[in-house]
């Protein structure tokens, strides 16, 4: 005897796979975007990690005292070394705010923070991220994925 169509259970597996295919492709876009988003975020964040990392060094190398400085409504990070000598200045793409006060952090000659800070980073998004320094040589931790 011979067929002359689909049973119904070969129709409902082949719409159930065709589902699946269509809704996989149709979230990786927005899987994509997010990625690059977190990656460039990231990178800001890191590099803002390493600016801390390098003014520390900076002041021990050359046994002077140093000041990292949040300057919010321009949206940059500088470090200054010894009497206003501008050694590194992050300027965050206008995505990635500061929104937290200005924040002064002071450097000692052998390195150490004296007072401990938080930075505070919020993209368009509403996601947050919080760099927060602390006294000693080597303290930094990042808190990051609060969202609003």
């Amino acid at each position: 005897m011979k067929k002359d169509g689909f049973t119904l259970i070969e129709m409902i597996v082949s719409i159930f796979i065709l589902l699946i295919v269509f809704g996989i492709t149709t979230s990786l876009p927005k899987l994509n975007f997010n990625i690059q988003r977190n990656i460039k975020y990231d990178e800001y964040v890191y590099e803002i990690q390493n600016l801390l990392s390098y003014g520390k060094a900076v002041c021990c190398d050359k046994n002077k005292y140093g000041k990292i400085t949040t300057v919010a409504k321009k949206n940059q990070i500088r470090f200054v070394e010894g009497i206003d000598n501008i050694e590194k200045v992050i300027i965050l793409p206008k995505e990635i705010k500061i929104i937290n006060d200005d924040v002064s952090i002071f450097i000692k000659p052998n390195g150490k923070i004296e007072q401990g800070a938080t930075i505070k980073l919020k993209d368009d998004y509403g996601e947050k991220r919080y760099i927060t320094i602390g006294v000693g040589i080597d303290r930094i931790d990042i808190k990051d994925r609060s969202y609003i």
